[in-house]
């Protein structure tokens, strides 16, 4: 916070607010202070200790040099002028001169100036002009993540991005995994760059990511999303690929498994015994509670590049697992 405070004494001043003249007034009292406010917060600007005869608060749009009188009192009481309801819910403290400012928009940062007049007794007038000057921050909303590639191929690259739609800088990012077996790590903590680069995927990548969005203001956490979808298989040792399929309910789910939209098994772990080319193709997972009559349905995509055989070059191998959201718990 800065501070600045000036006295002078002048004779014959007129106040900087048109209107209203004020003749040889003892002194005046020049003060400026910078704050920060919050936008959908509130702010008290406070203009003395005390009620002073007259007062006038002005406001100032940035980049401009004209006020605008907001709020006065000529000894009859507040007046809140129009421009006022443009700044938030802005209310003249009891008993004082000083102003209460809830909900701000963005629209309430700028200069606010407040000019106060005491007449003692057997004194000249004392004059006070107090200048606010409000810088405004945006917290952060609820992030979301956008993927380049929703189903990436194993090898290949994905980033990752952490969207906002407002927040004031800079901001910080902290990426997180979840495993199939629920553990969380952070894998990453980044300084004012929403993205997260993913190269080589492999099968350490899969599991559910989120994005923790920090500024001055709070923190913001998005919804979880899930890498990776989309598995290729190299040749491999192992010739047997098996899909499990599971889901919550009570009573318990019946599964239907699905080869390019054709019925081809029942139960949840649907396994081919030997892969070949002409497996590739979108296996689906239909997990249903006749009993409550729900129903979720969950696709993976499987990718063979070649037929895996004995004499087959050794690569890797393990088997997906589809894993679906609860039916019913």
């Amino acid at each position: 916070m800065l501070i600045i405070t000036e006295q002078w004494h002048l004779r014959n001043f007129v106040c900087a607010l048109p209107g209203v003249e004020i003749l040889d007034p003892g002194q005046v009292v020049y003060s400026e202070t910078r704050t920060n406010g919050v936008v959908g917060r509130g702010v008290i600007l406070e203009c003395g200790p005390t009620l002073p005869d007259v007062f006038i608060w002005g406001f100032t749009k940035p980049g401009t040099d004209t006020i605008r009188a907001i709020v006065y009192n000529f000894g009859k009481g507040p007046k809140i002028q129009k421009l006022a309801n443009d700044l938030g819910n802005l209310t003249v403290i009891s008993n004082s001169a000083s102003l209460s400012i809830e909900k701000l928009p963005l629209a309430a940062e700028g200069v606010y100036t407040c000019q106060h007049i005491l007449q003692p007794l057997f004194h000249g007038l004392s004059v006070t002009r107090l200048h606010f000057v409000i810088i405004l921050k945006v917290p952060v909303t609820n992030p979301y993540i956008v993927m380049s590639d929703s189903s990436p191929v194993e090898g290949t690259s994905v980033i990752m991005r952490c969207g906002l739609e407002n927040g004031t800088g800079p901001i910080n990012y902290i990426w997180e995994q979840e495993s199939r077996e629920s553990q969380l790590t952070t894998v990453a903590e980044i300084y004012d760059d929403n993205r997260f680069n993913v190269t080589d995927v492999n099968r350490n990548h899969t599991g559910w990511y989120r994005c923790i969005a920090i500024n001055q203001v709070n923190q913001q956490r998005s919804d979880r999303v899930c890498l990776v979808h989309h598995i290729v298989l190299v040749c491999a040792i192992s010739k047997t690929v098996s899909l499990l399929c599971q889901a919550s309910s009570n009573p318990p789910s019946q599964y239907v498994w699905f080869y390019n939209n054709s019925q081809v098994f029942t139960g949840p772990q649907y396994t081919i015994t030997r892969i070949l080319r002409m497996h590739t193709g979108h296996y689906a997972c239909l997990a249903q509670n006749t009993y409550l009559n729900t129903r979720s349905r969950k696709t993976i995509t499987l990718t063979v590049y070649c037929e895996c055989s004995h004499k087959s070059l050794p690569g890797f191998w393990w088997p997906p697992l589809l894993f679906l959201q609860p039916v019913l718990l």
